[in-house]
């Protein structure tokens, strides 16, 4: 459409949902996890019903889905998790992570962080790393006309997902409280 931003296009641009089921379709068969294995869904229903989008990934840990994802007690280290199940959808986001993961460490590493913490941050960078790592050989490995298949239906994805991130909780205004002598003023 020829606007500068992208976000000016994305306000004319709604998803369906048959572009939605196509999407999920295309990529419950790419999910792995949290060792980058093959790890697909069976069918989109139960992408879409047994399992929740959290950061990085989807996570199919029934009481977490059934919360929305917000049950999850190691919630910022996703990548130990063995109900962790990212998709192509999710890597941009899991490039994003390896990169502050990365440098969080070496803030650690330069503040002299106790041995422990060093050693789970390099776990997780490691496991998040090589989930990177498997997606991409995946999708290379991919003739290219599907890869693009993928690779339209993550926008898609991703879309929904920022989406329904921007309409989250709507803050409402206080209501003004005014002393007892000034409530009759």
């Amino acid at each position: 459409m020829d606007h500068r931003s992208a976000n000016t296009t994305a306000v004319y641009y709604q998803v369906s949902k048959k572009m939605k089921r196509e999407a999920v379709d295309t990529l419950r068969v790419l999910a792995i996890d949290r060792q980058g294995n093959s790890a697909p869904m069976g069918s989109a229903t139960a992408y879409e019903v047994r399992s929740v989008a959290v950061p990085w990934g989807n996570c199919v840990e029934p009481s977490n889905v059934k919360a929305g994802g917000n049950a999850c007690p190691i919630r910022f280290q996703r990548s130990g998790c063995g109900s962790y199940r990212p998709d192509p959808s999710h890597l941009p986001a899991i490039e994003d992570q390896v990169r502050s993961l990365k440098a969080n460490l070496e803030l650690a590493r330069a503040m002299g962080a106790a041995d422990y913490t060093i050693k789970g941050m390099e776990g997780e960078f490691a496991d998040y790393l090589n989930v990177v790592k498997r997606m991409k050989a995946k999708m290379e490995s991919m003739p290219d006309e599907e890869r693009h298949e993928v690779e339209e239906a993550s926008k898609i994805l991703r879309r929904l997902r920022a989406g329904s991130a921007a309409s989250g909780p709507v803050a409402l205004p206080m209501p003004v409280v005014r002393p007892a002598d000034e409530a009759g003023a």
